[in-house]
């Protein structure tokens, strides 16, 4: 019996009609918005947030390179919030029992696993492909690299001196590995209704027309070393709340102690967004921000995608991976030891605590020059 539904177009839903025949009951197979999808990509990209947020900035070069091939991410279920919305991205995939059996019983065209962790190089391990980028297990279980670019990438996760003296981007890294010629602005999904909440914070604060000052008071959950100081944090919110600028504190569950003790000072100039907000409210509040302070974390990623200018705090992870498009400022402590990618510092004084207030605050009004 000949099929009446177009199982090759990027909008076929398996168990139900798609989304057109939903609004006007058209029929599939005189449908215009017909989509042909010549092929199937599947990205093996979990982890971090900020990782899994930037190596979209690979995605575009990637649908040129494939046309037409429909794009499937996996990804880790805590971290699907970054990729949702993301226009590239025809289908997100987490890792459940039975994604994990769809992926050992389709083919793909192609597999990219960006991964290092056991999951991810045993899921590419098992997976049907033509074309592999990246890493993946063997039967020996020997991790395989796929060309030149991914085993110098290797090699850099098990040497931090390699990791100290390299000078590529992460996105230069991903491009090579990929064997892509170019890479683009990191994709920033934002969701209407979180837009909307936002600009209501923003009425709520009496905050249009002012210049405003997004700093994350964090490092992640992982990386204590990331860290500014409080101490540094309050001279310089005092730095910029006494020249009259708007602060909006941002942070998660790990800083709600710090948040709470700085927004109670009874200082107009200085306005908690919250520590409980959702990945998309986080990014919508961060784009009501002129300017956004932050370490290497999804706060900085986030932030560079939005095209807002950035400075950033480096002490134990590179400043040279991380691509800045001309709009970042990075201040690198003056410690010798940087770049030790210790998640905790072992030394009398933190590299981040040598990152004075008052550099941060003139990397800051270099912004509004």
């Amino acid at each position: 019996m000949k099929t009446q539904v177009k199982q090759n177009c990027k909008f076929f839903k398996p168990d139900m009609p798609c989304v057109y025949h939903k609004t006007d009951k058209r029929k599939c197979v005189e449908c215009k918005d017909f989509s042909n999808t010549d092929g199937s990509i599947l990205i093996i990209k979990k982890e971090a947030a900020g990782d899994v947020l930037r190596t979209t900035a690979n995605l575009e070069p990637l649908k040129k390179k494939f046309s037409g091939y429909r794009i499937i991410w996996l990804v880790a279920k805590q971290n699907m919030e970054v990729l949702k919305g993301n226009p590239l991205i025809d289908t997100i995939w987490t890792d459940e029992k039975e994604i994990l059996q769809a992926i050992s019983f389709f083919n793909f065209n192609v597999l990219i696993n960006l991964d290092l962790n056991f999951d991810s190089l045993i899921t590419a391990g098992i997976s049907n492909t033509k074309l592999f980028y990246g890493f993946r297990y063997n039967k020996n279980g020997e991790i395989l690299c796929s060309n030149k670019a991914a085993e110098e990438w290797f090699l850099m996760s098990h040497n931090d001196e390699m990791k100290k003296l390299n000078r590529k981007t992460y996105q230069k890294i991903i491009a090579d590995i990929t064997e892509l010629d170019t890479y683009e602005n990191i994709i920033v999904p934002l969701e209407k209704n979180a837009m909307e909440k936002a600009e209501s914070f923003k009425e709520t604060n009496k905050l249009s027309g002012k210049k405003l000052i997004g700093i994350h008071t964090g490092g992640g959950s992982r990386w204590q070393a990331k860290k500014w100081t409080k101490k540094n944090l309050v001279s310089l919110l005092e730095l910029l709340t006494n020249k009259k600028y708007s602060v909006l504190l941002f942070g998660g569950e790990e800083e709600k102690e710090t948040m709470e003790s700085l927004a109670n000072k009874n200082n107009p100039f200085l306005i908690s967004t919250g520590y409980k907000n959702t990945i998309p409210e986080f990014f919508s509040l961060l784009n009501l921000c002129d300017v956004i302070v932050s370490a290497d974390t999804l706060a900085m990623h986030a932030a560079i995608g939005l095209n807002k200018k950035v400075v950033a705090l480096f002490g134990p992870t590179s400043p040279y991976e991380i691509e800045g498009y001309g709009r970042i400022e990075k201040i690198v402590t003056p410690l010798d030891c940087y770049c030790c990618y210790k998640k905790v510092c072992d030394r009398f004084s933190s590299c981040m605590e040598m990152i004075t207030p008052e550099t941060v605050f003139s990397a800051i009004e270099k912004h509004y020059e």
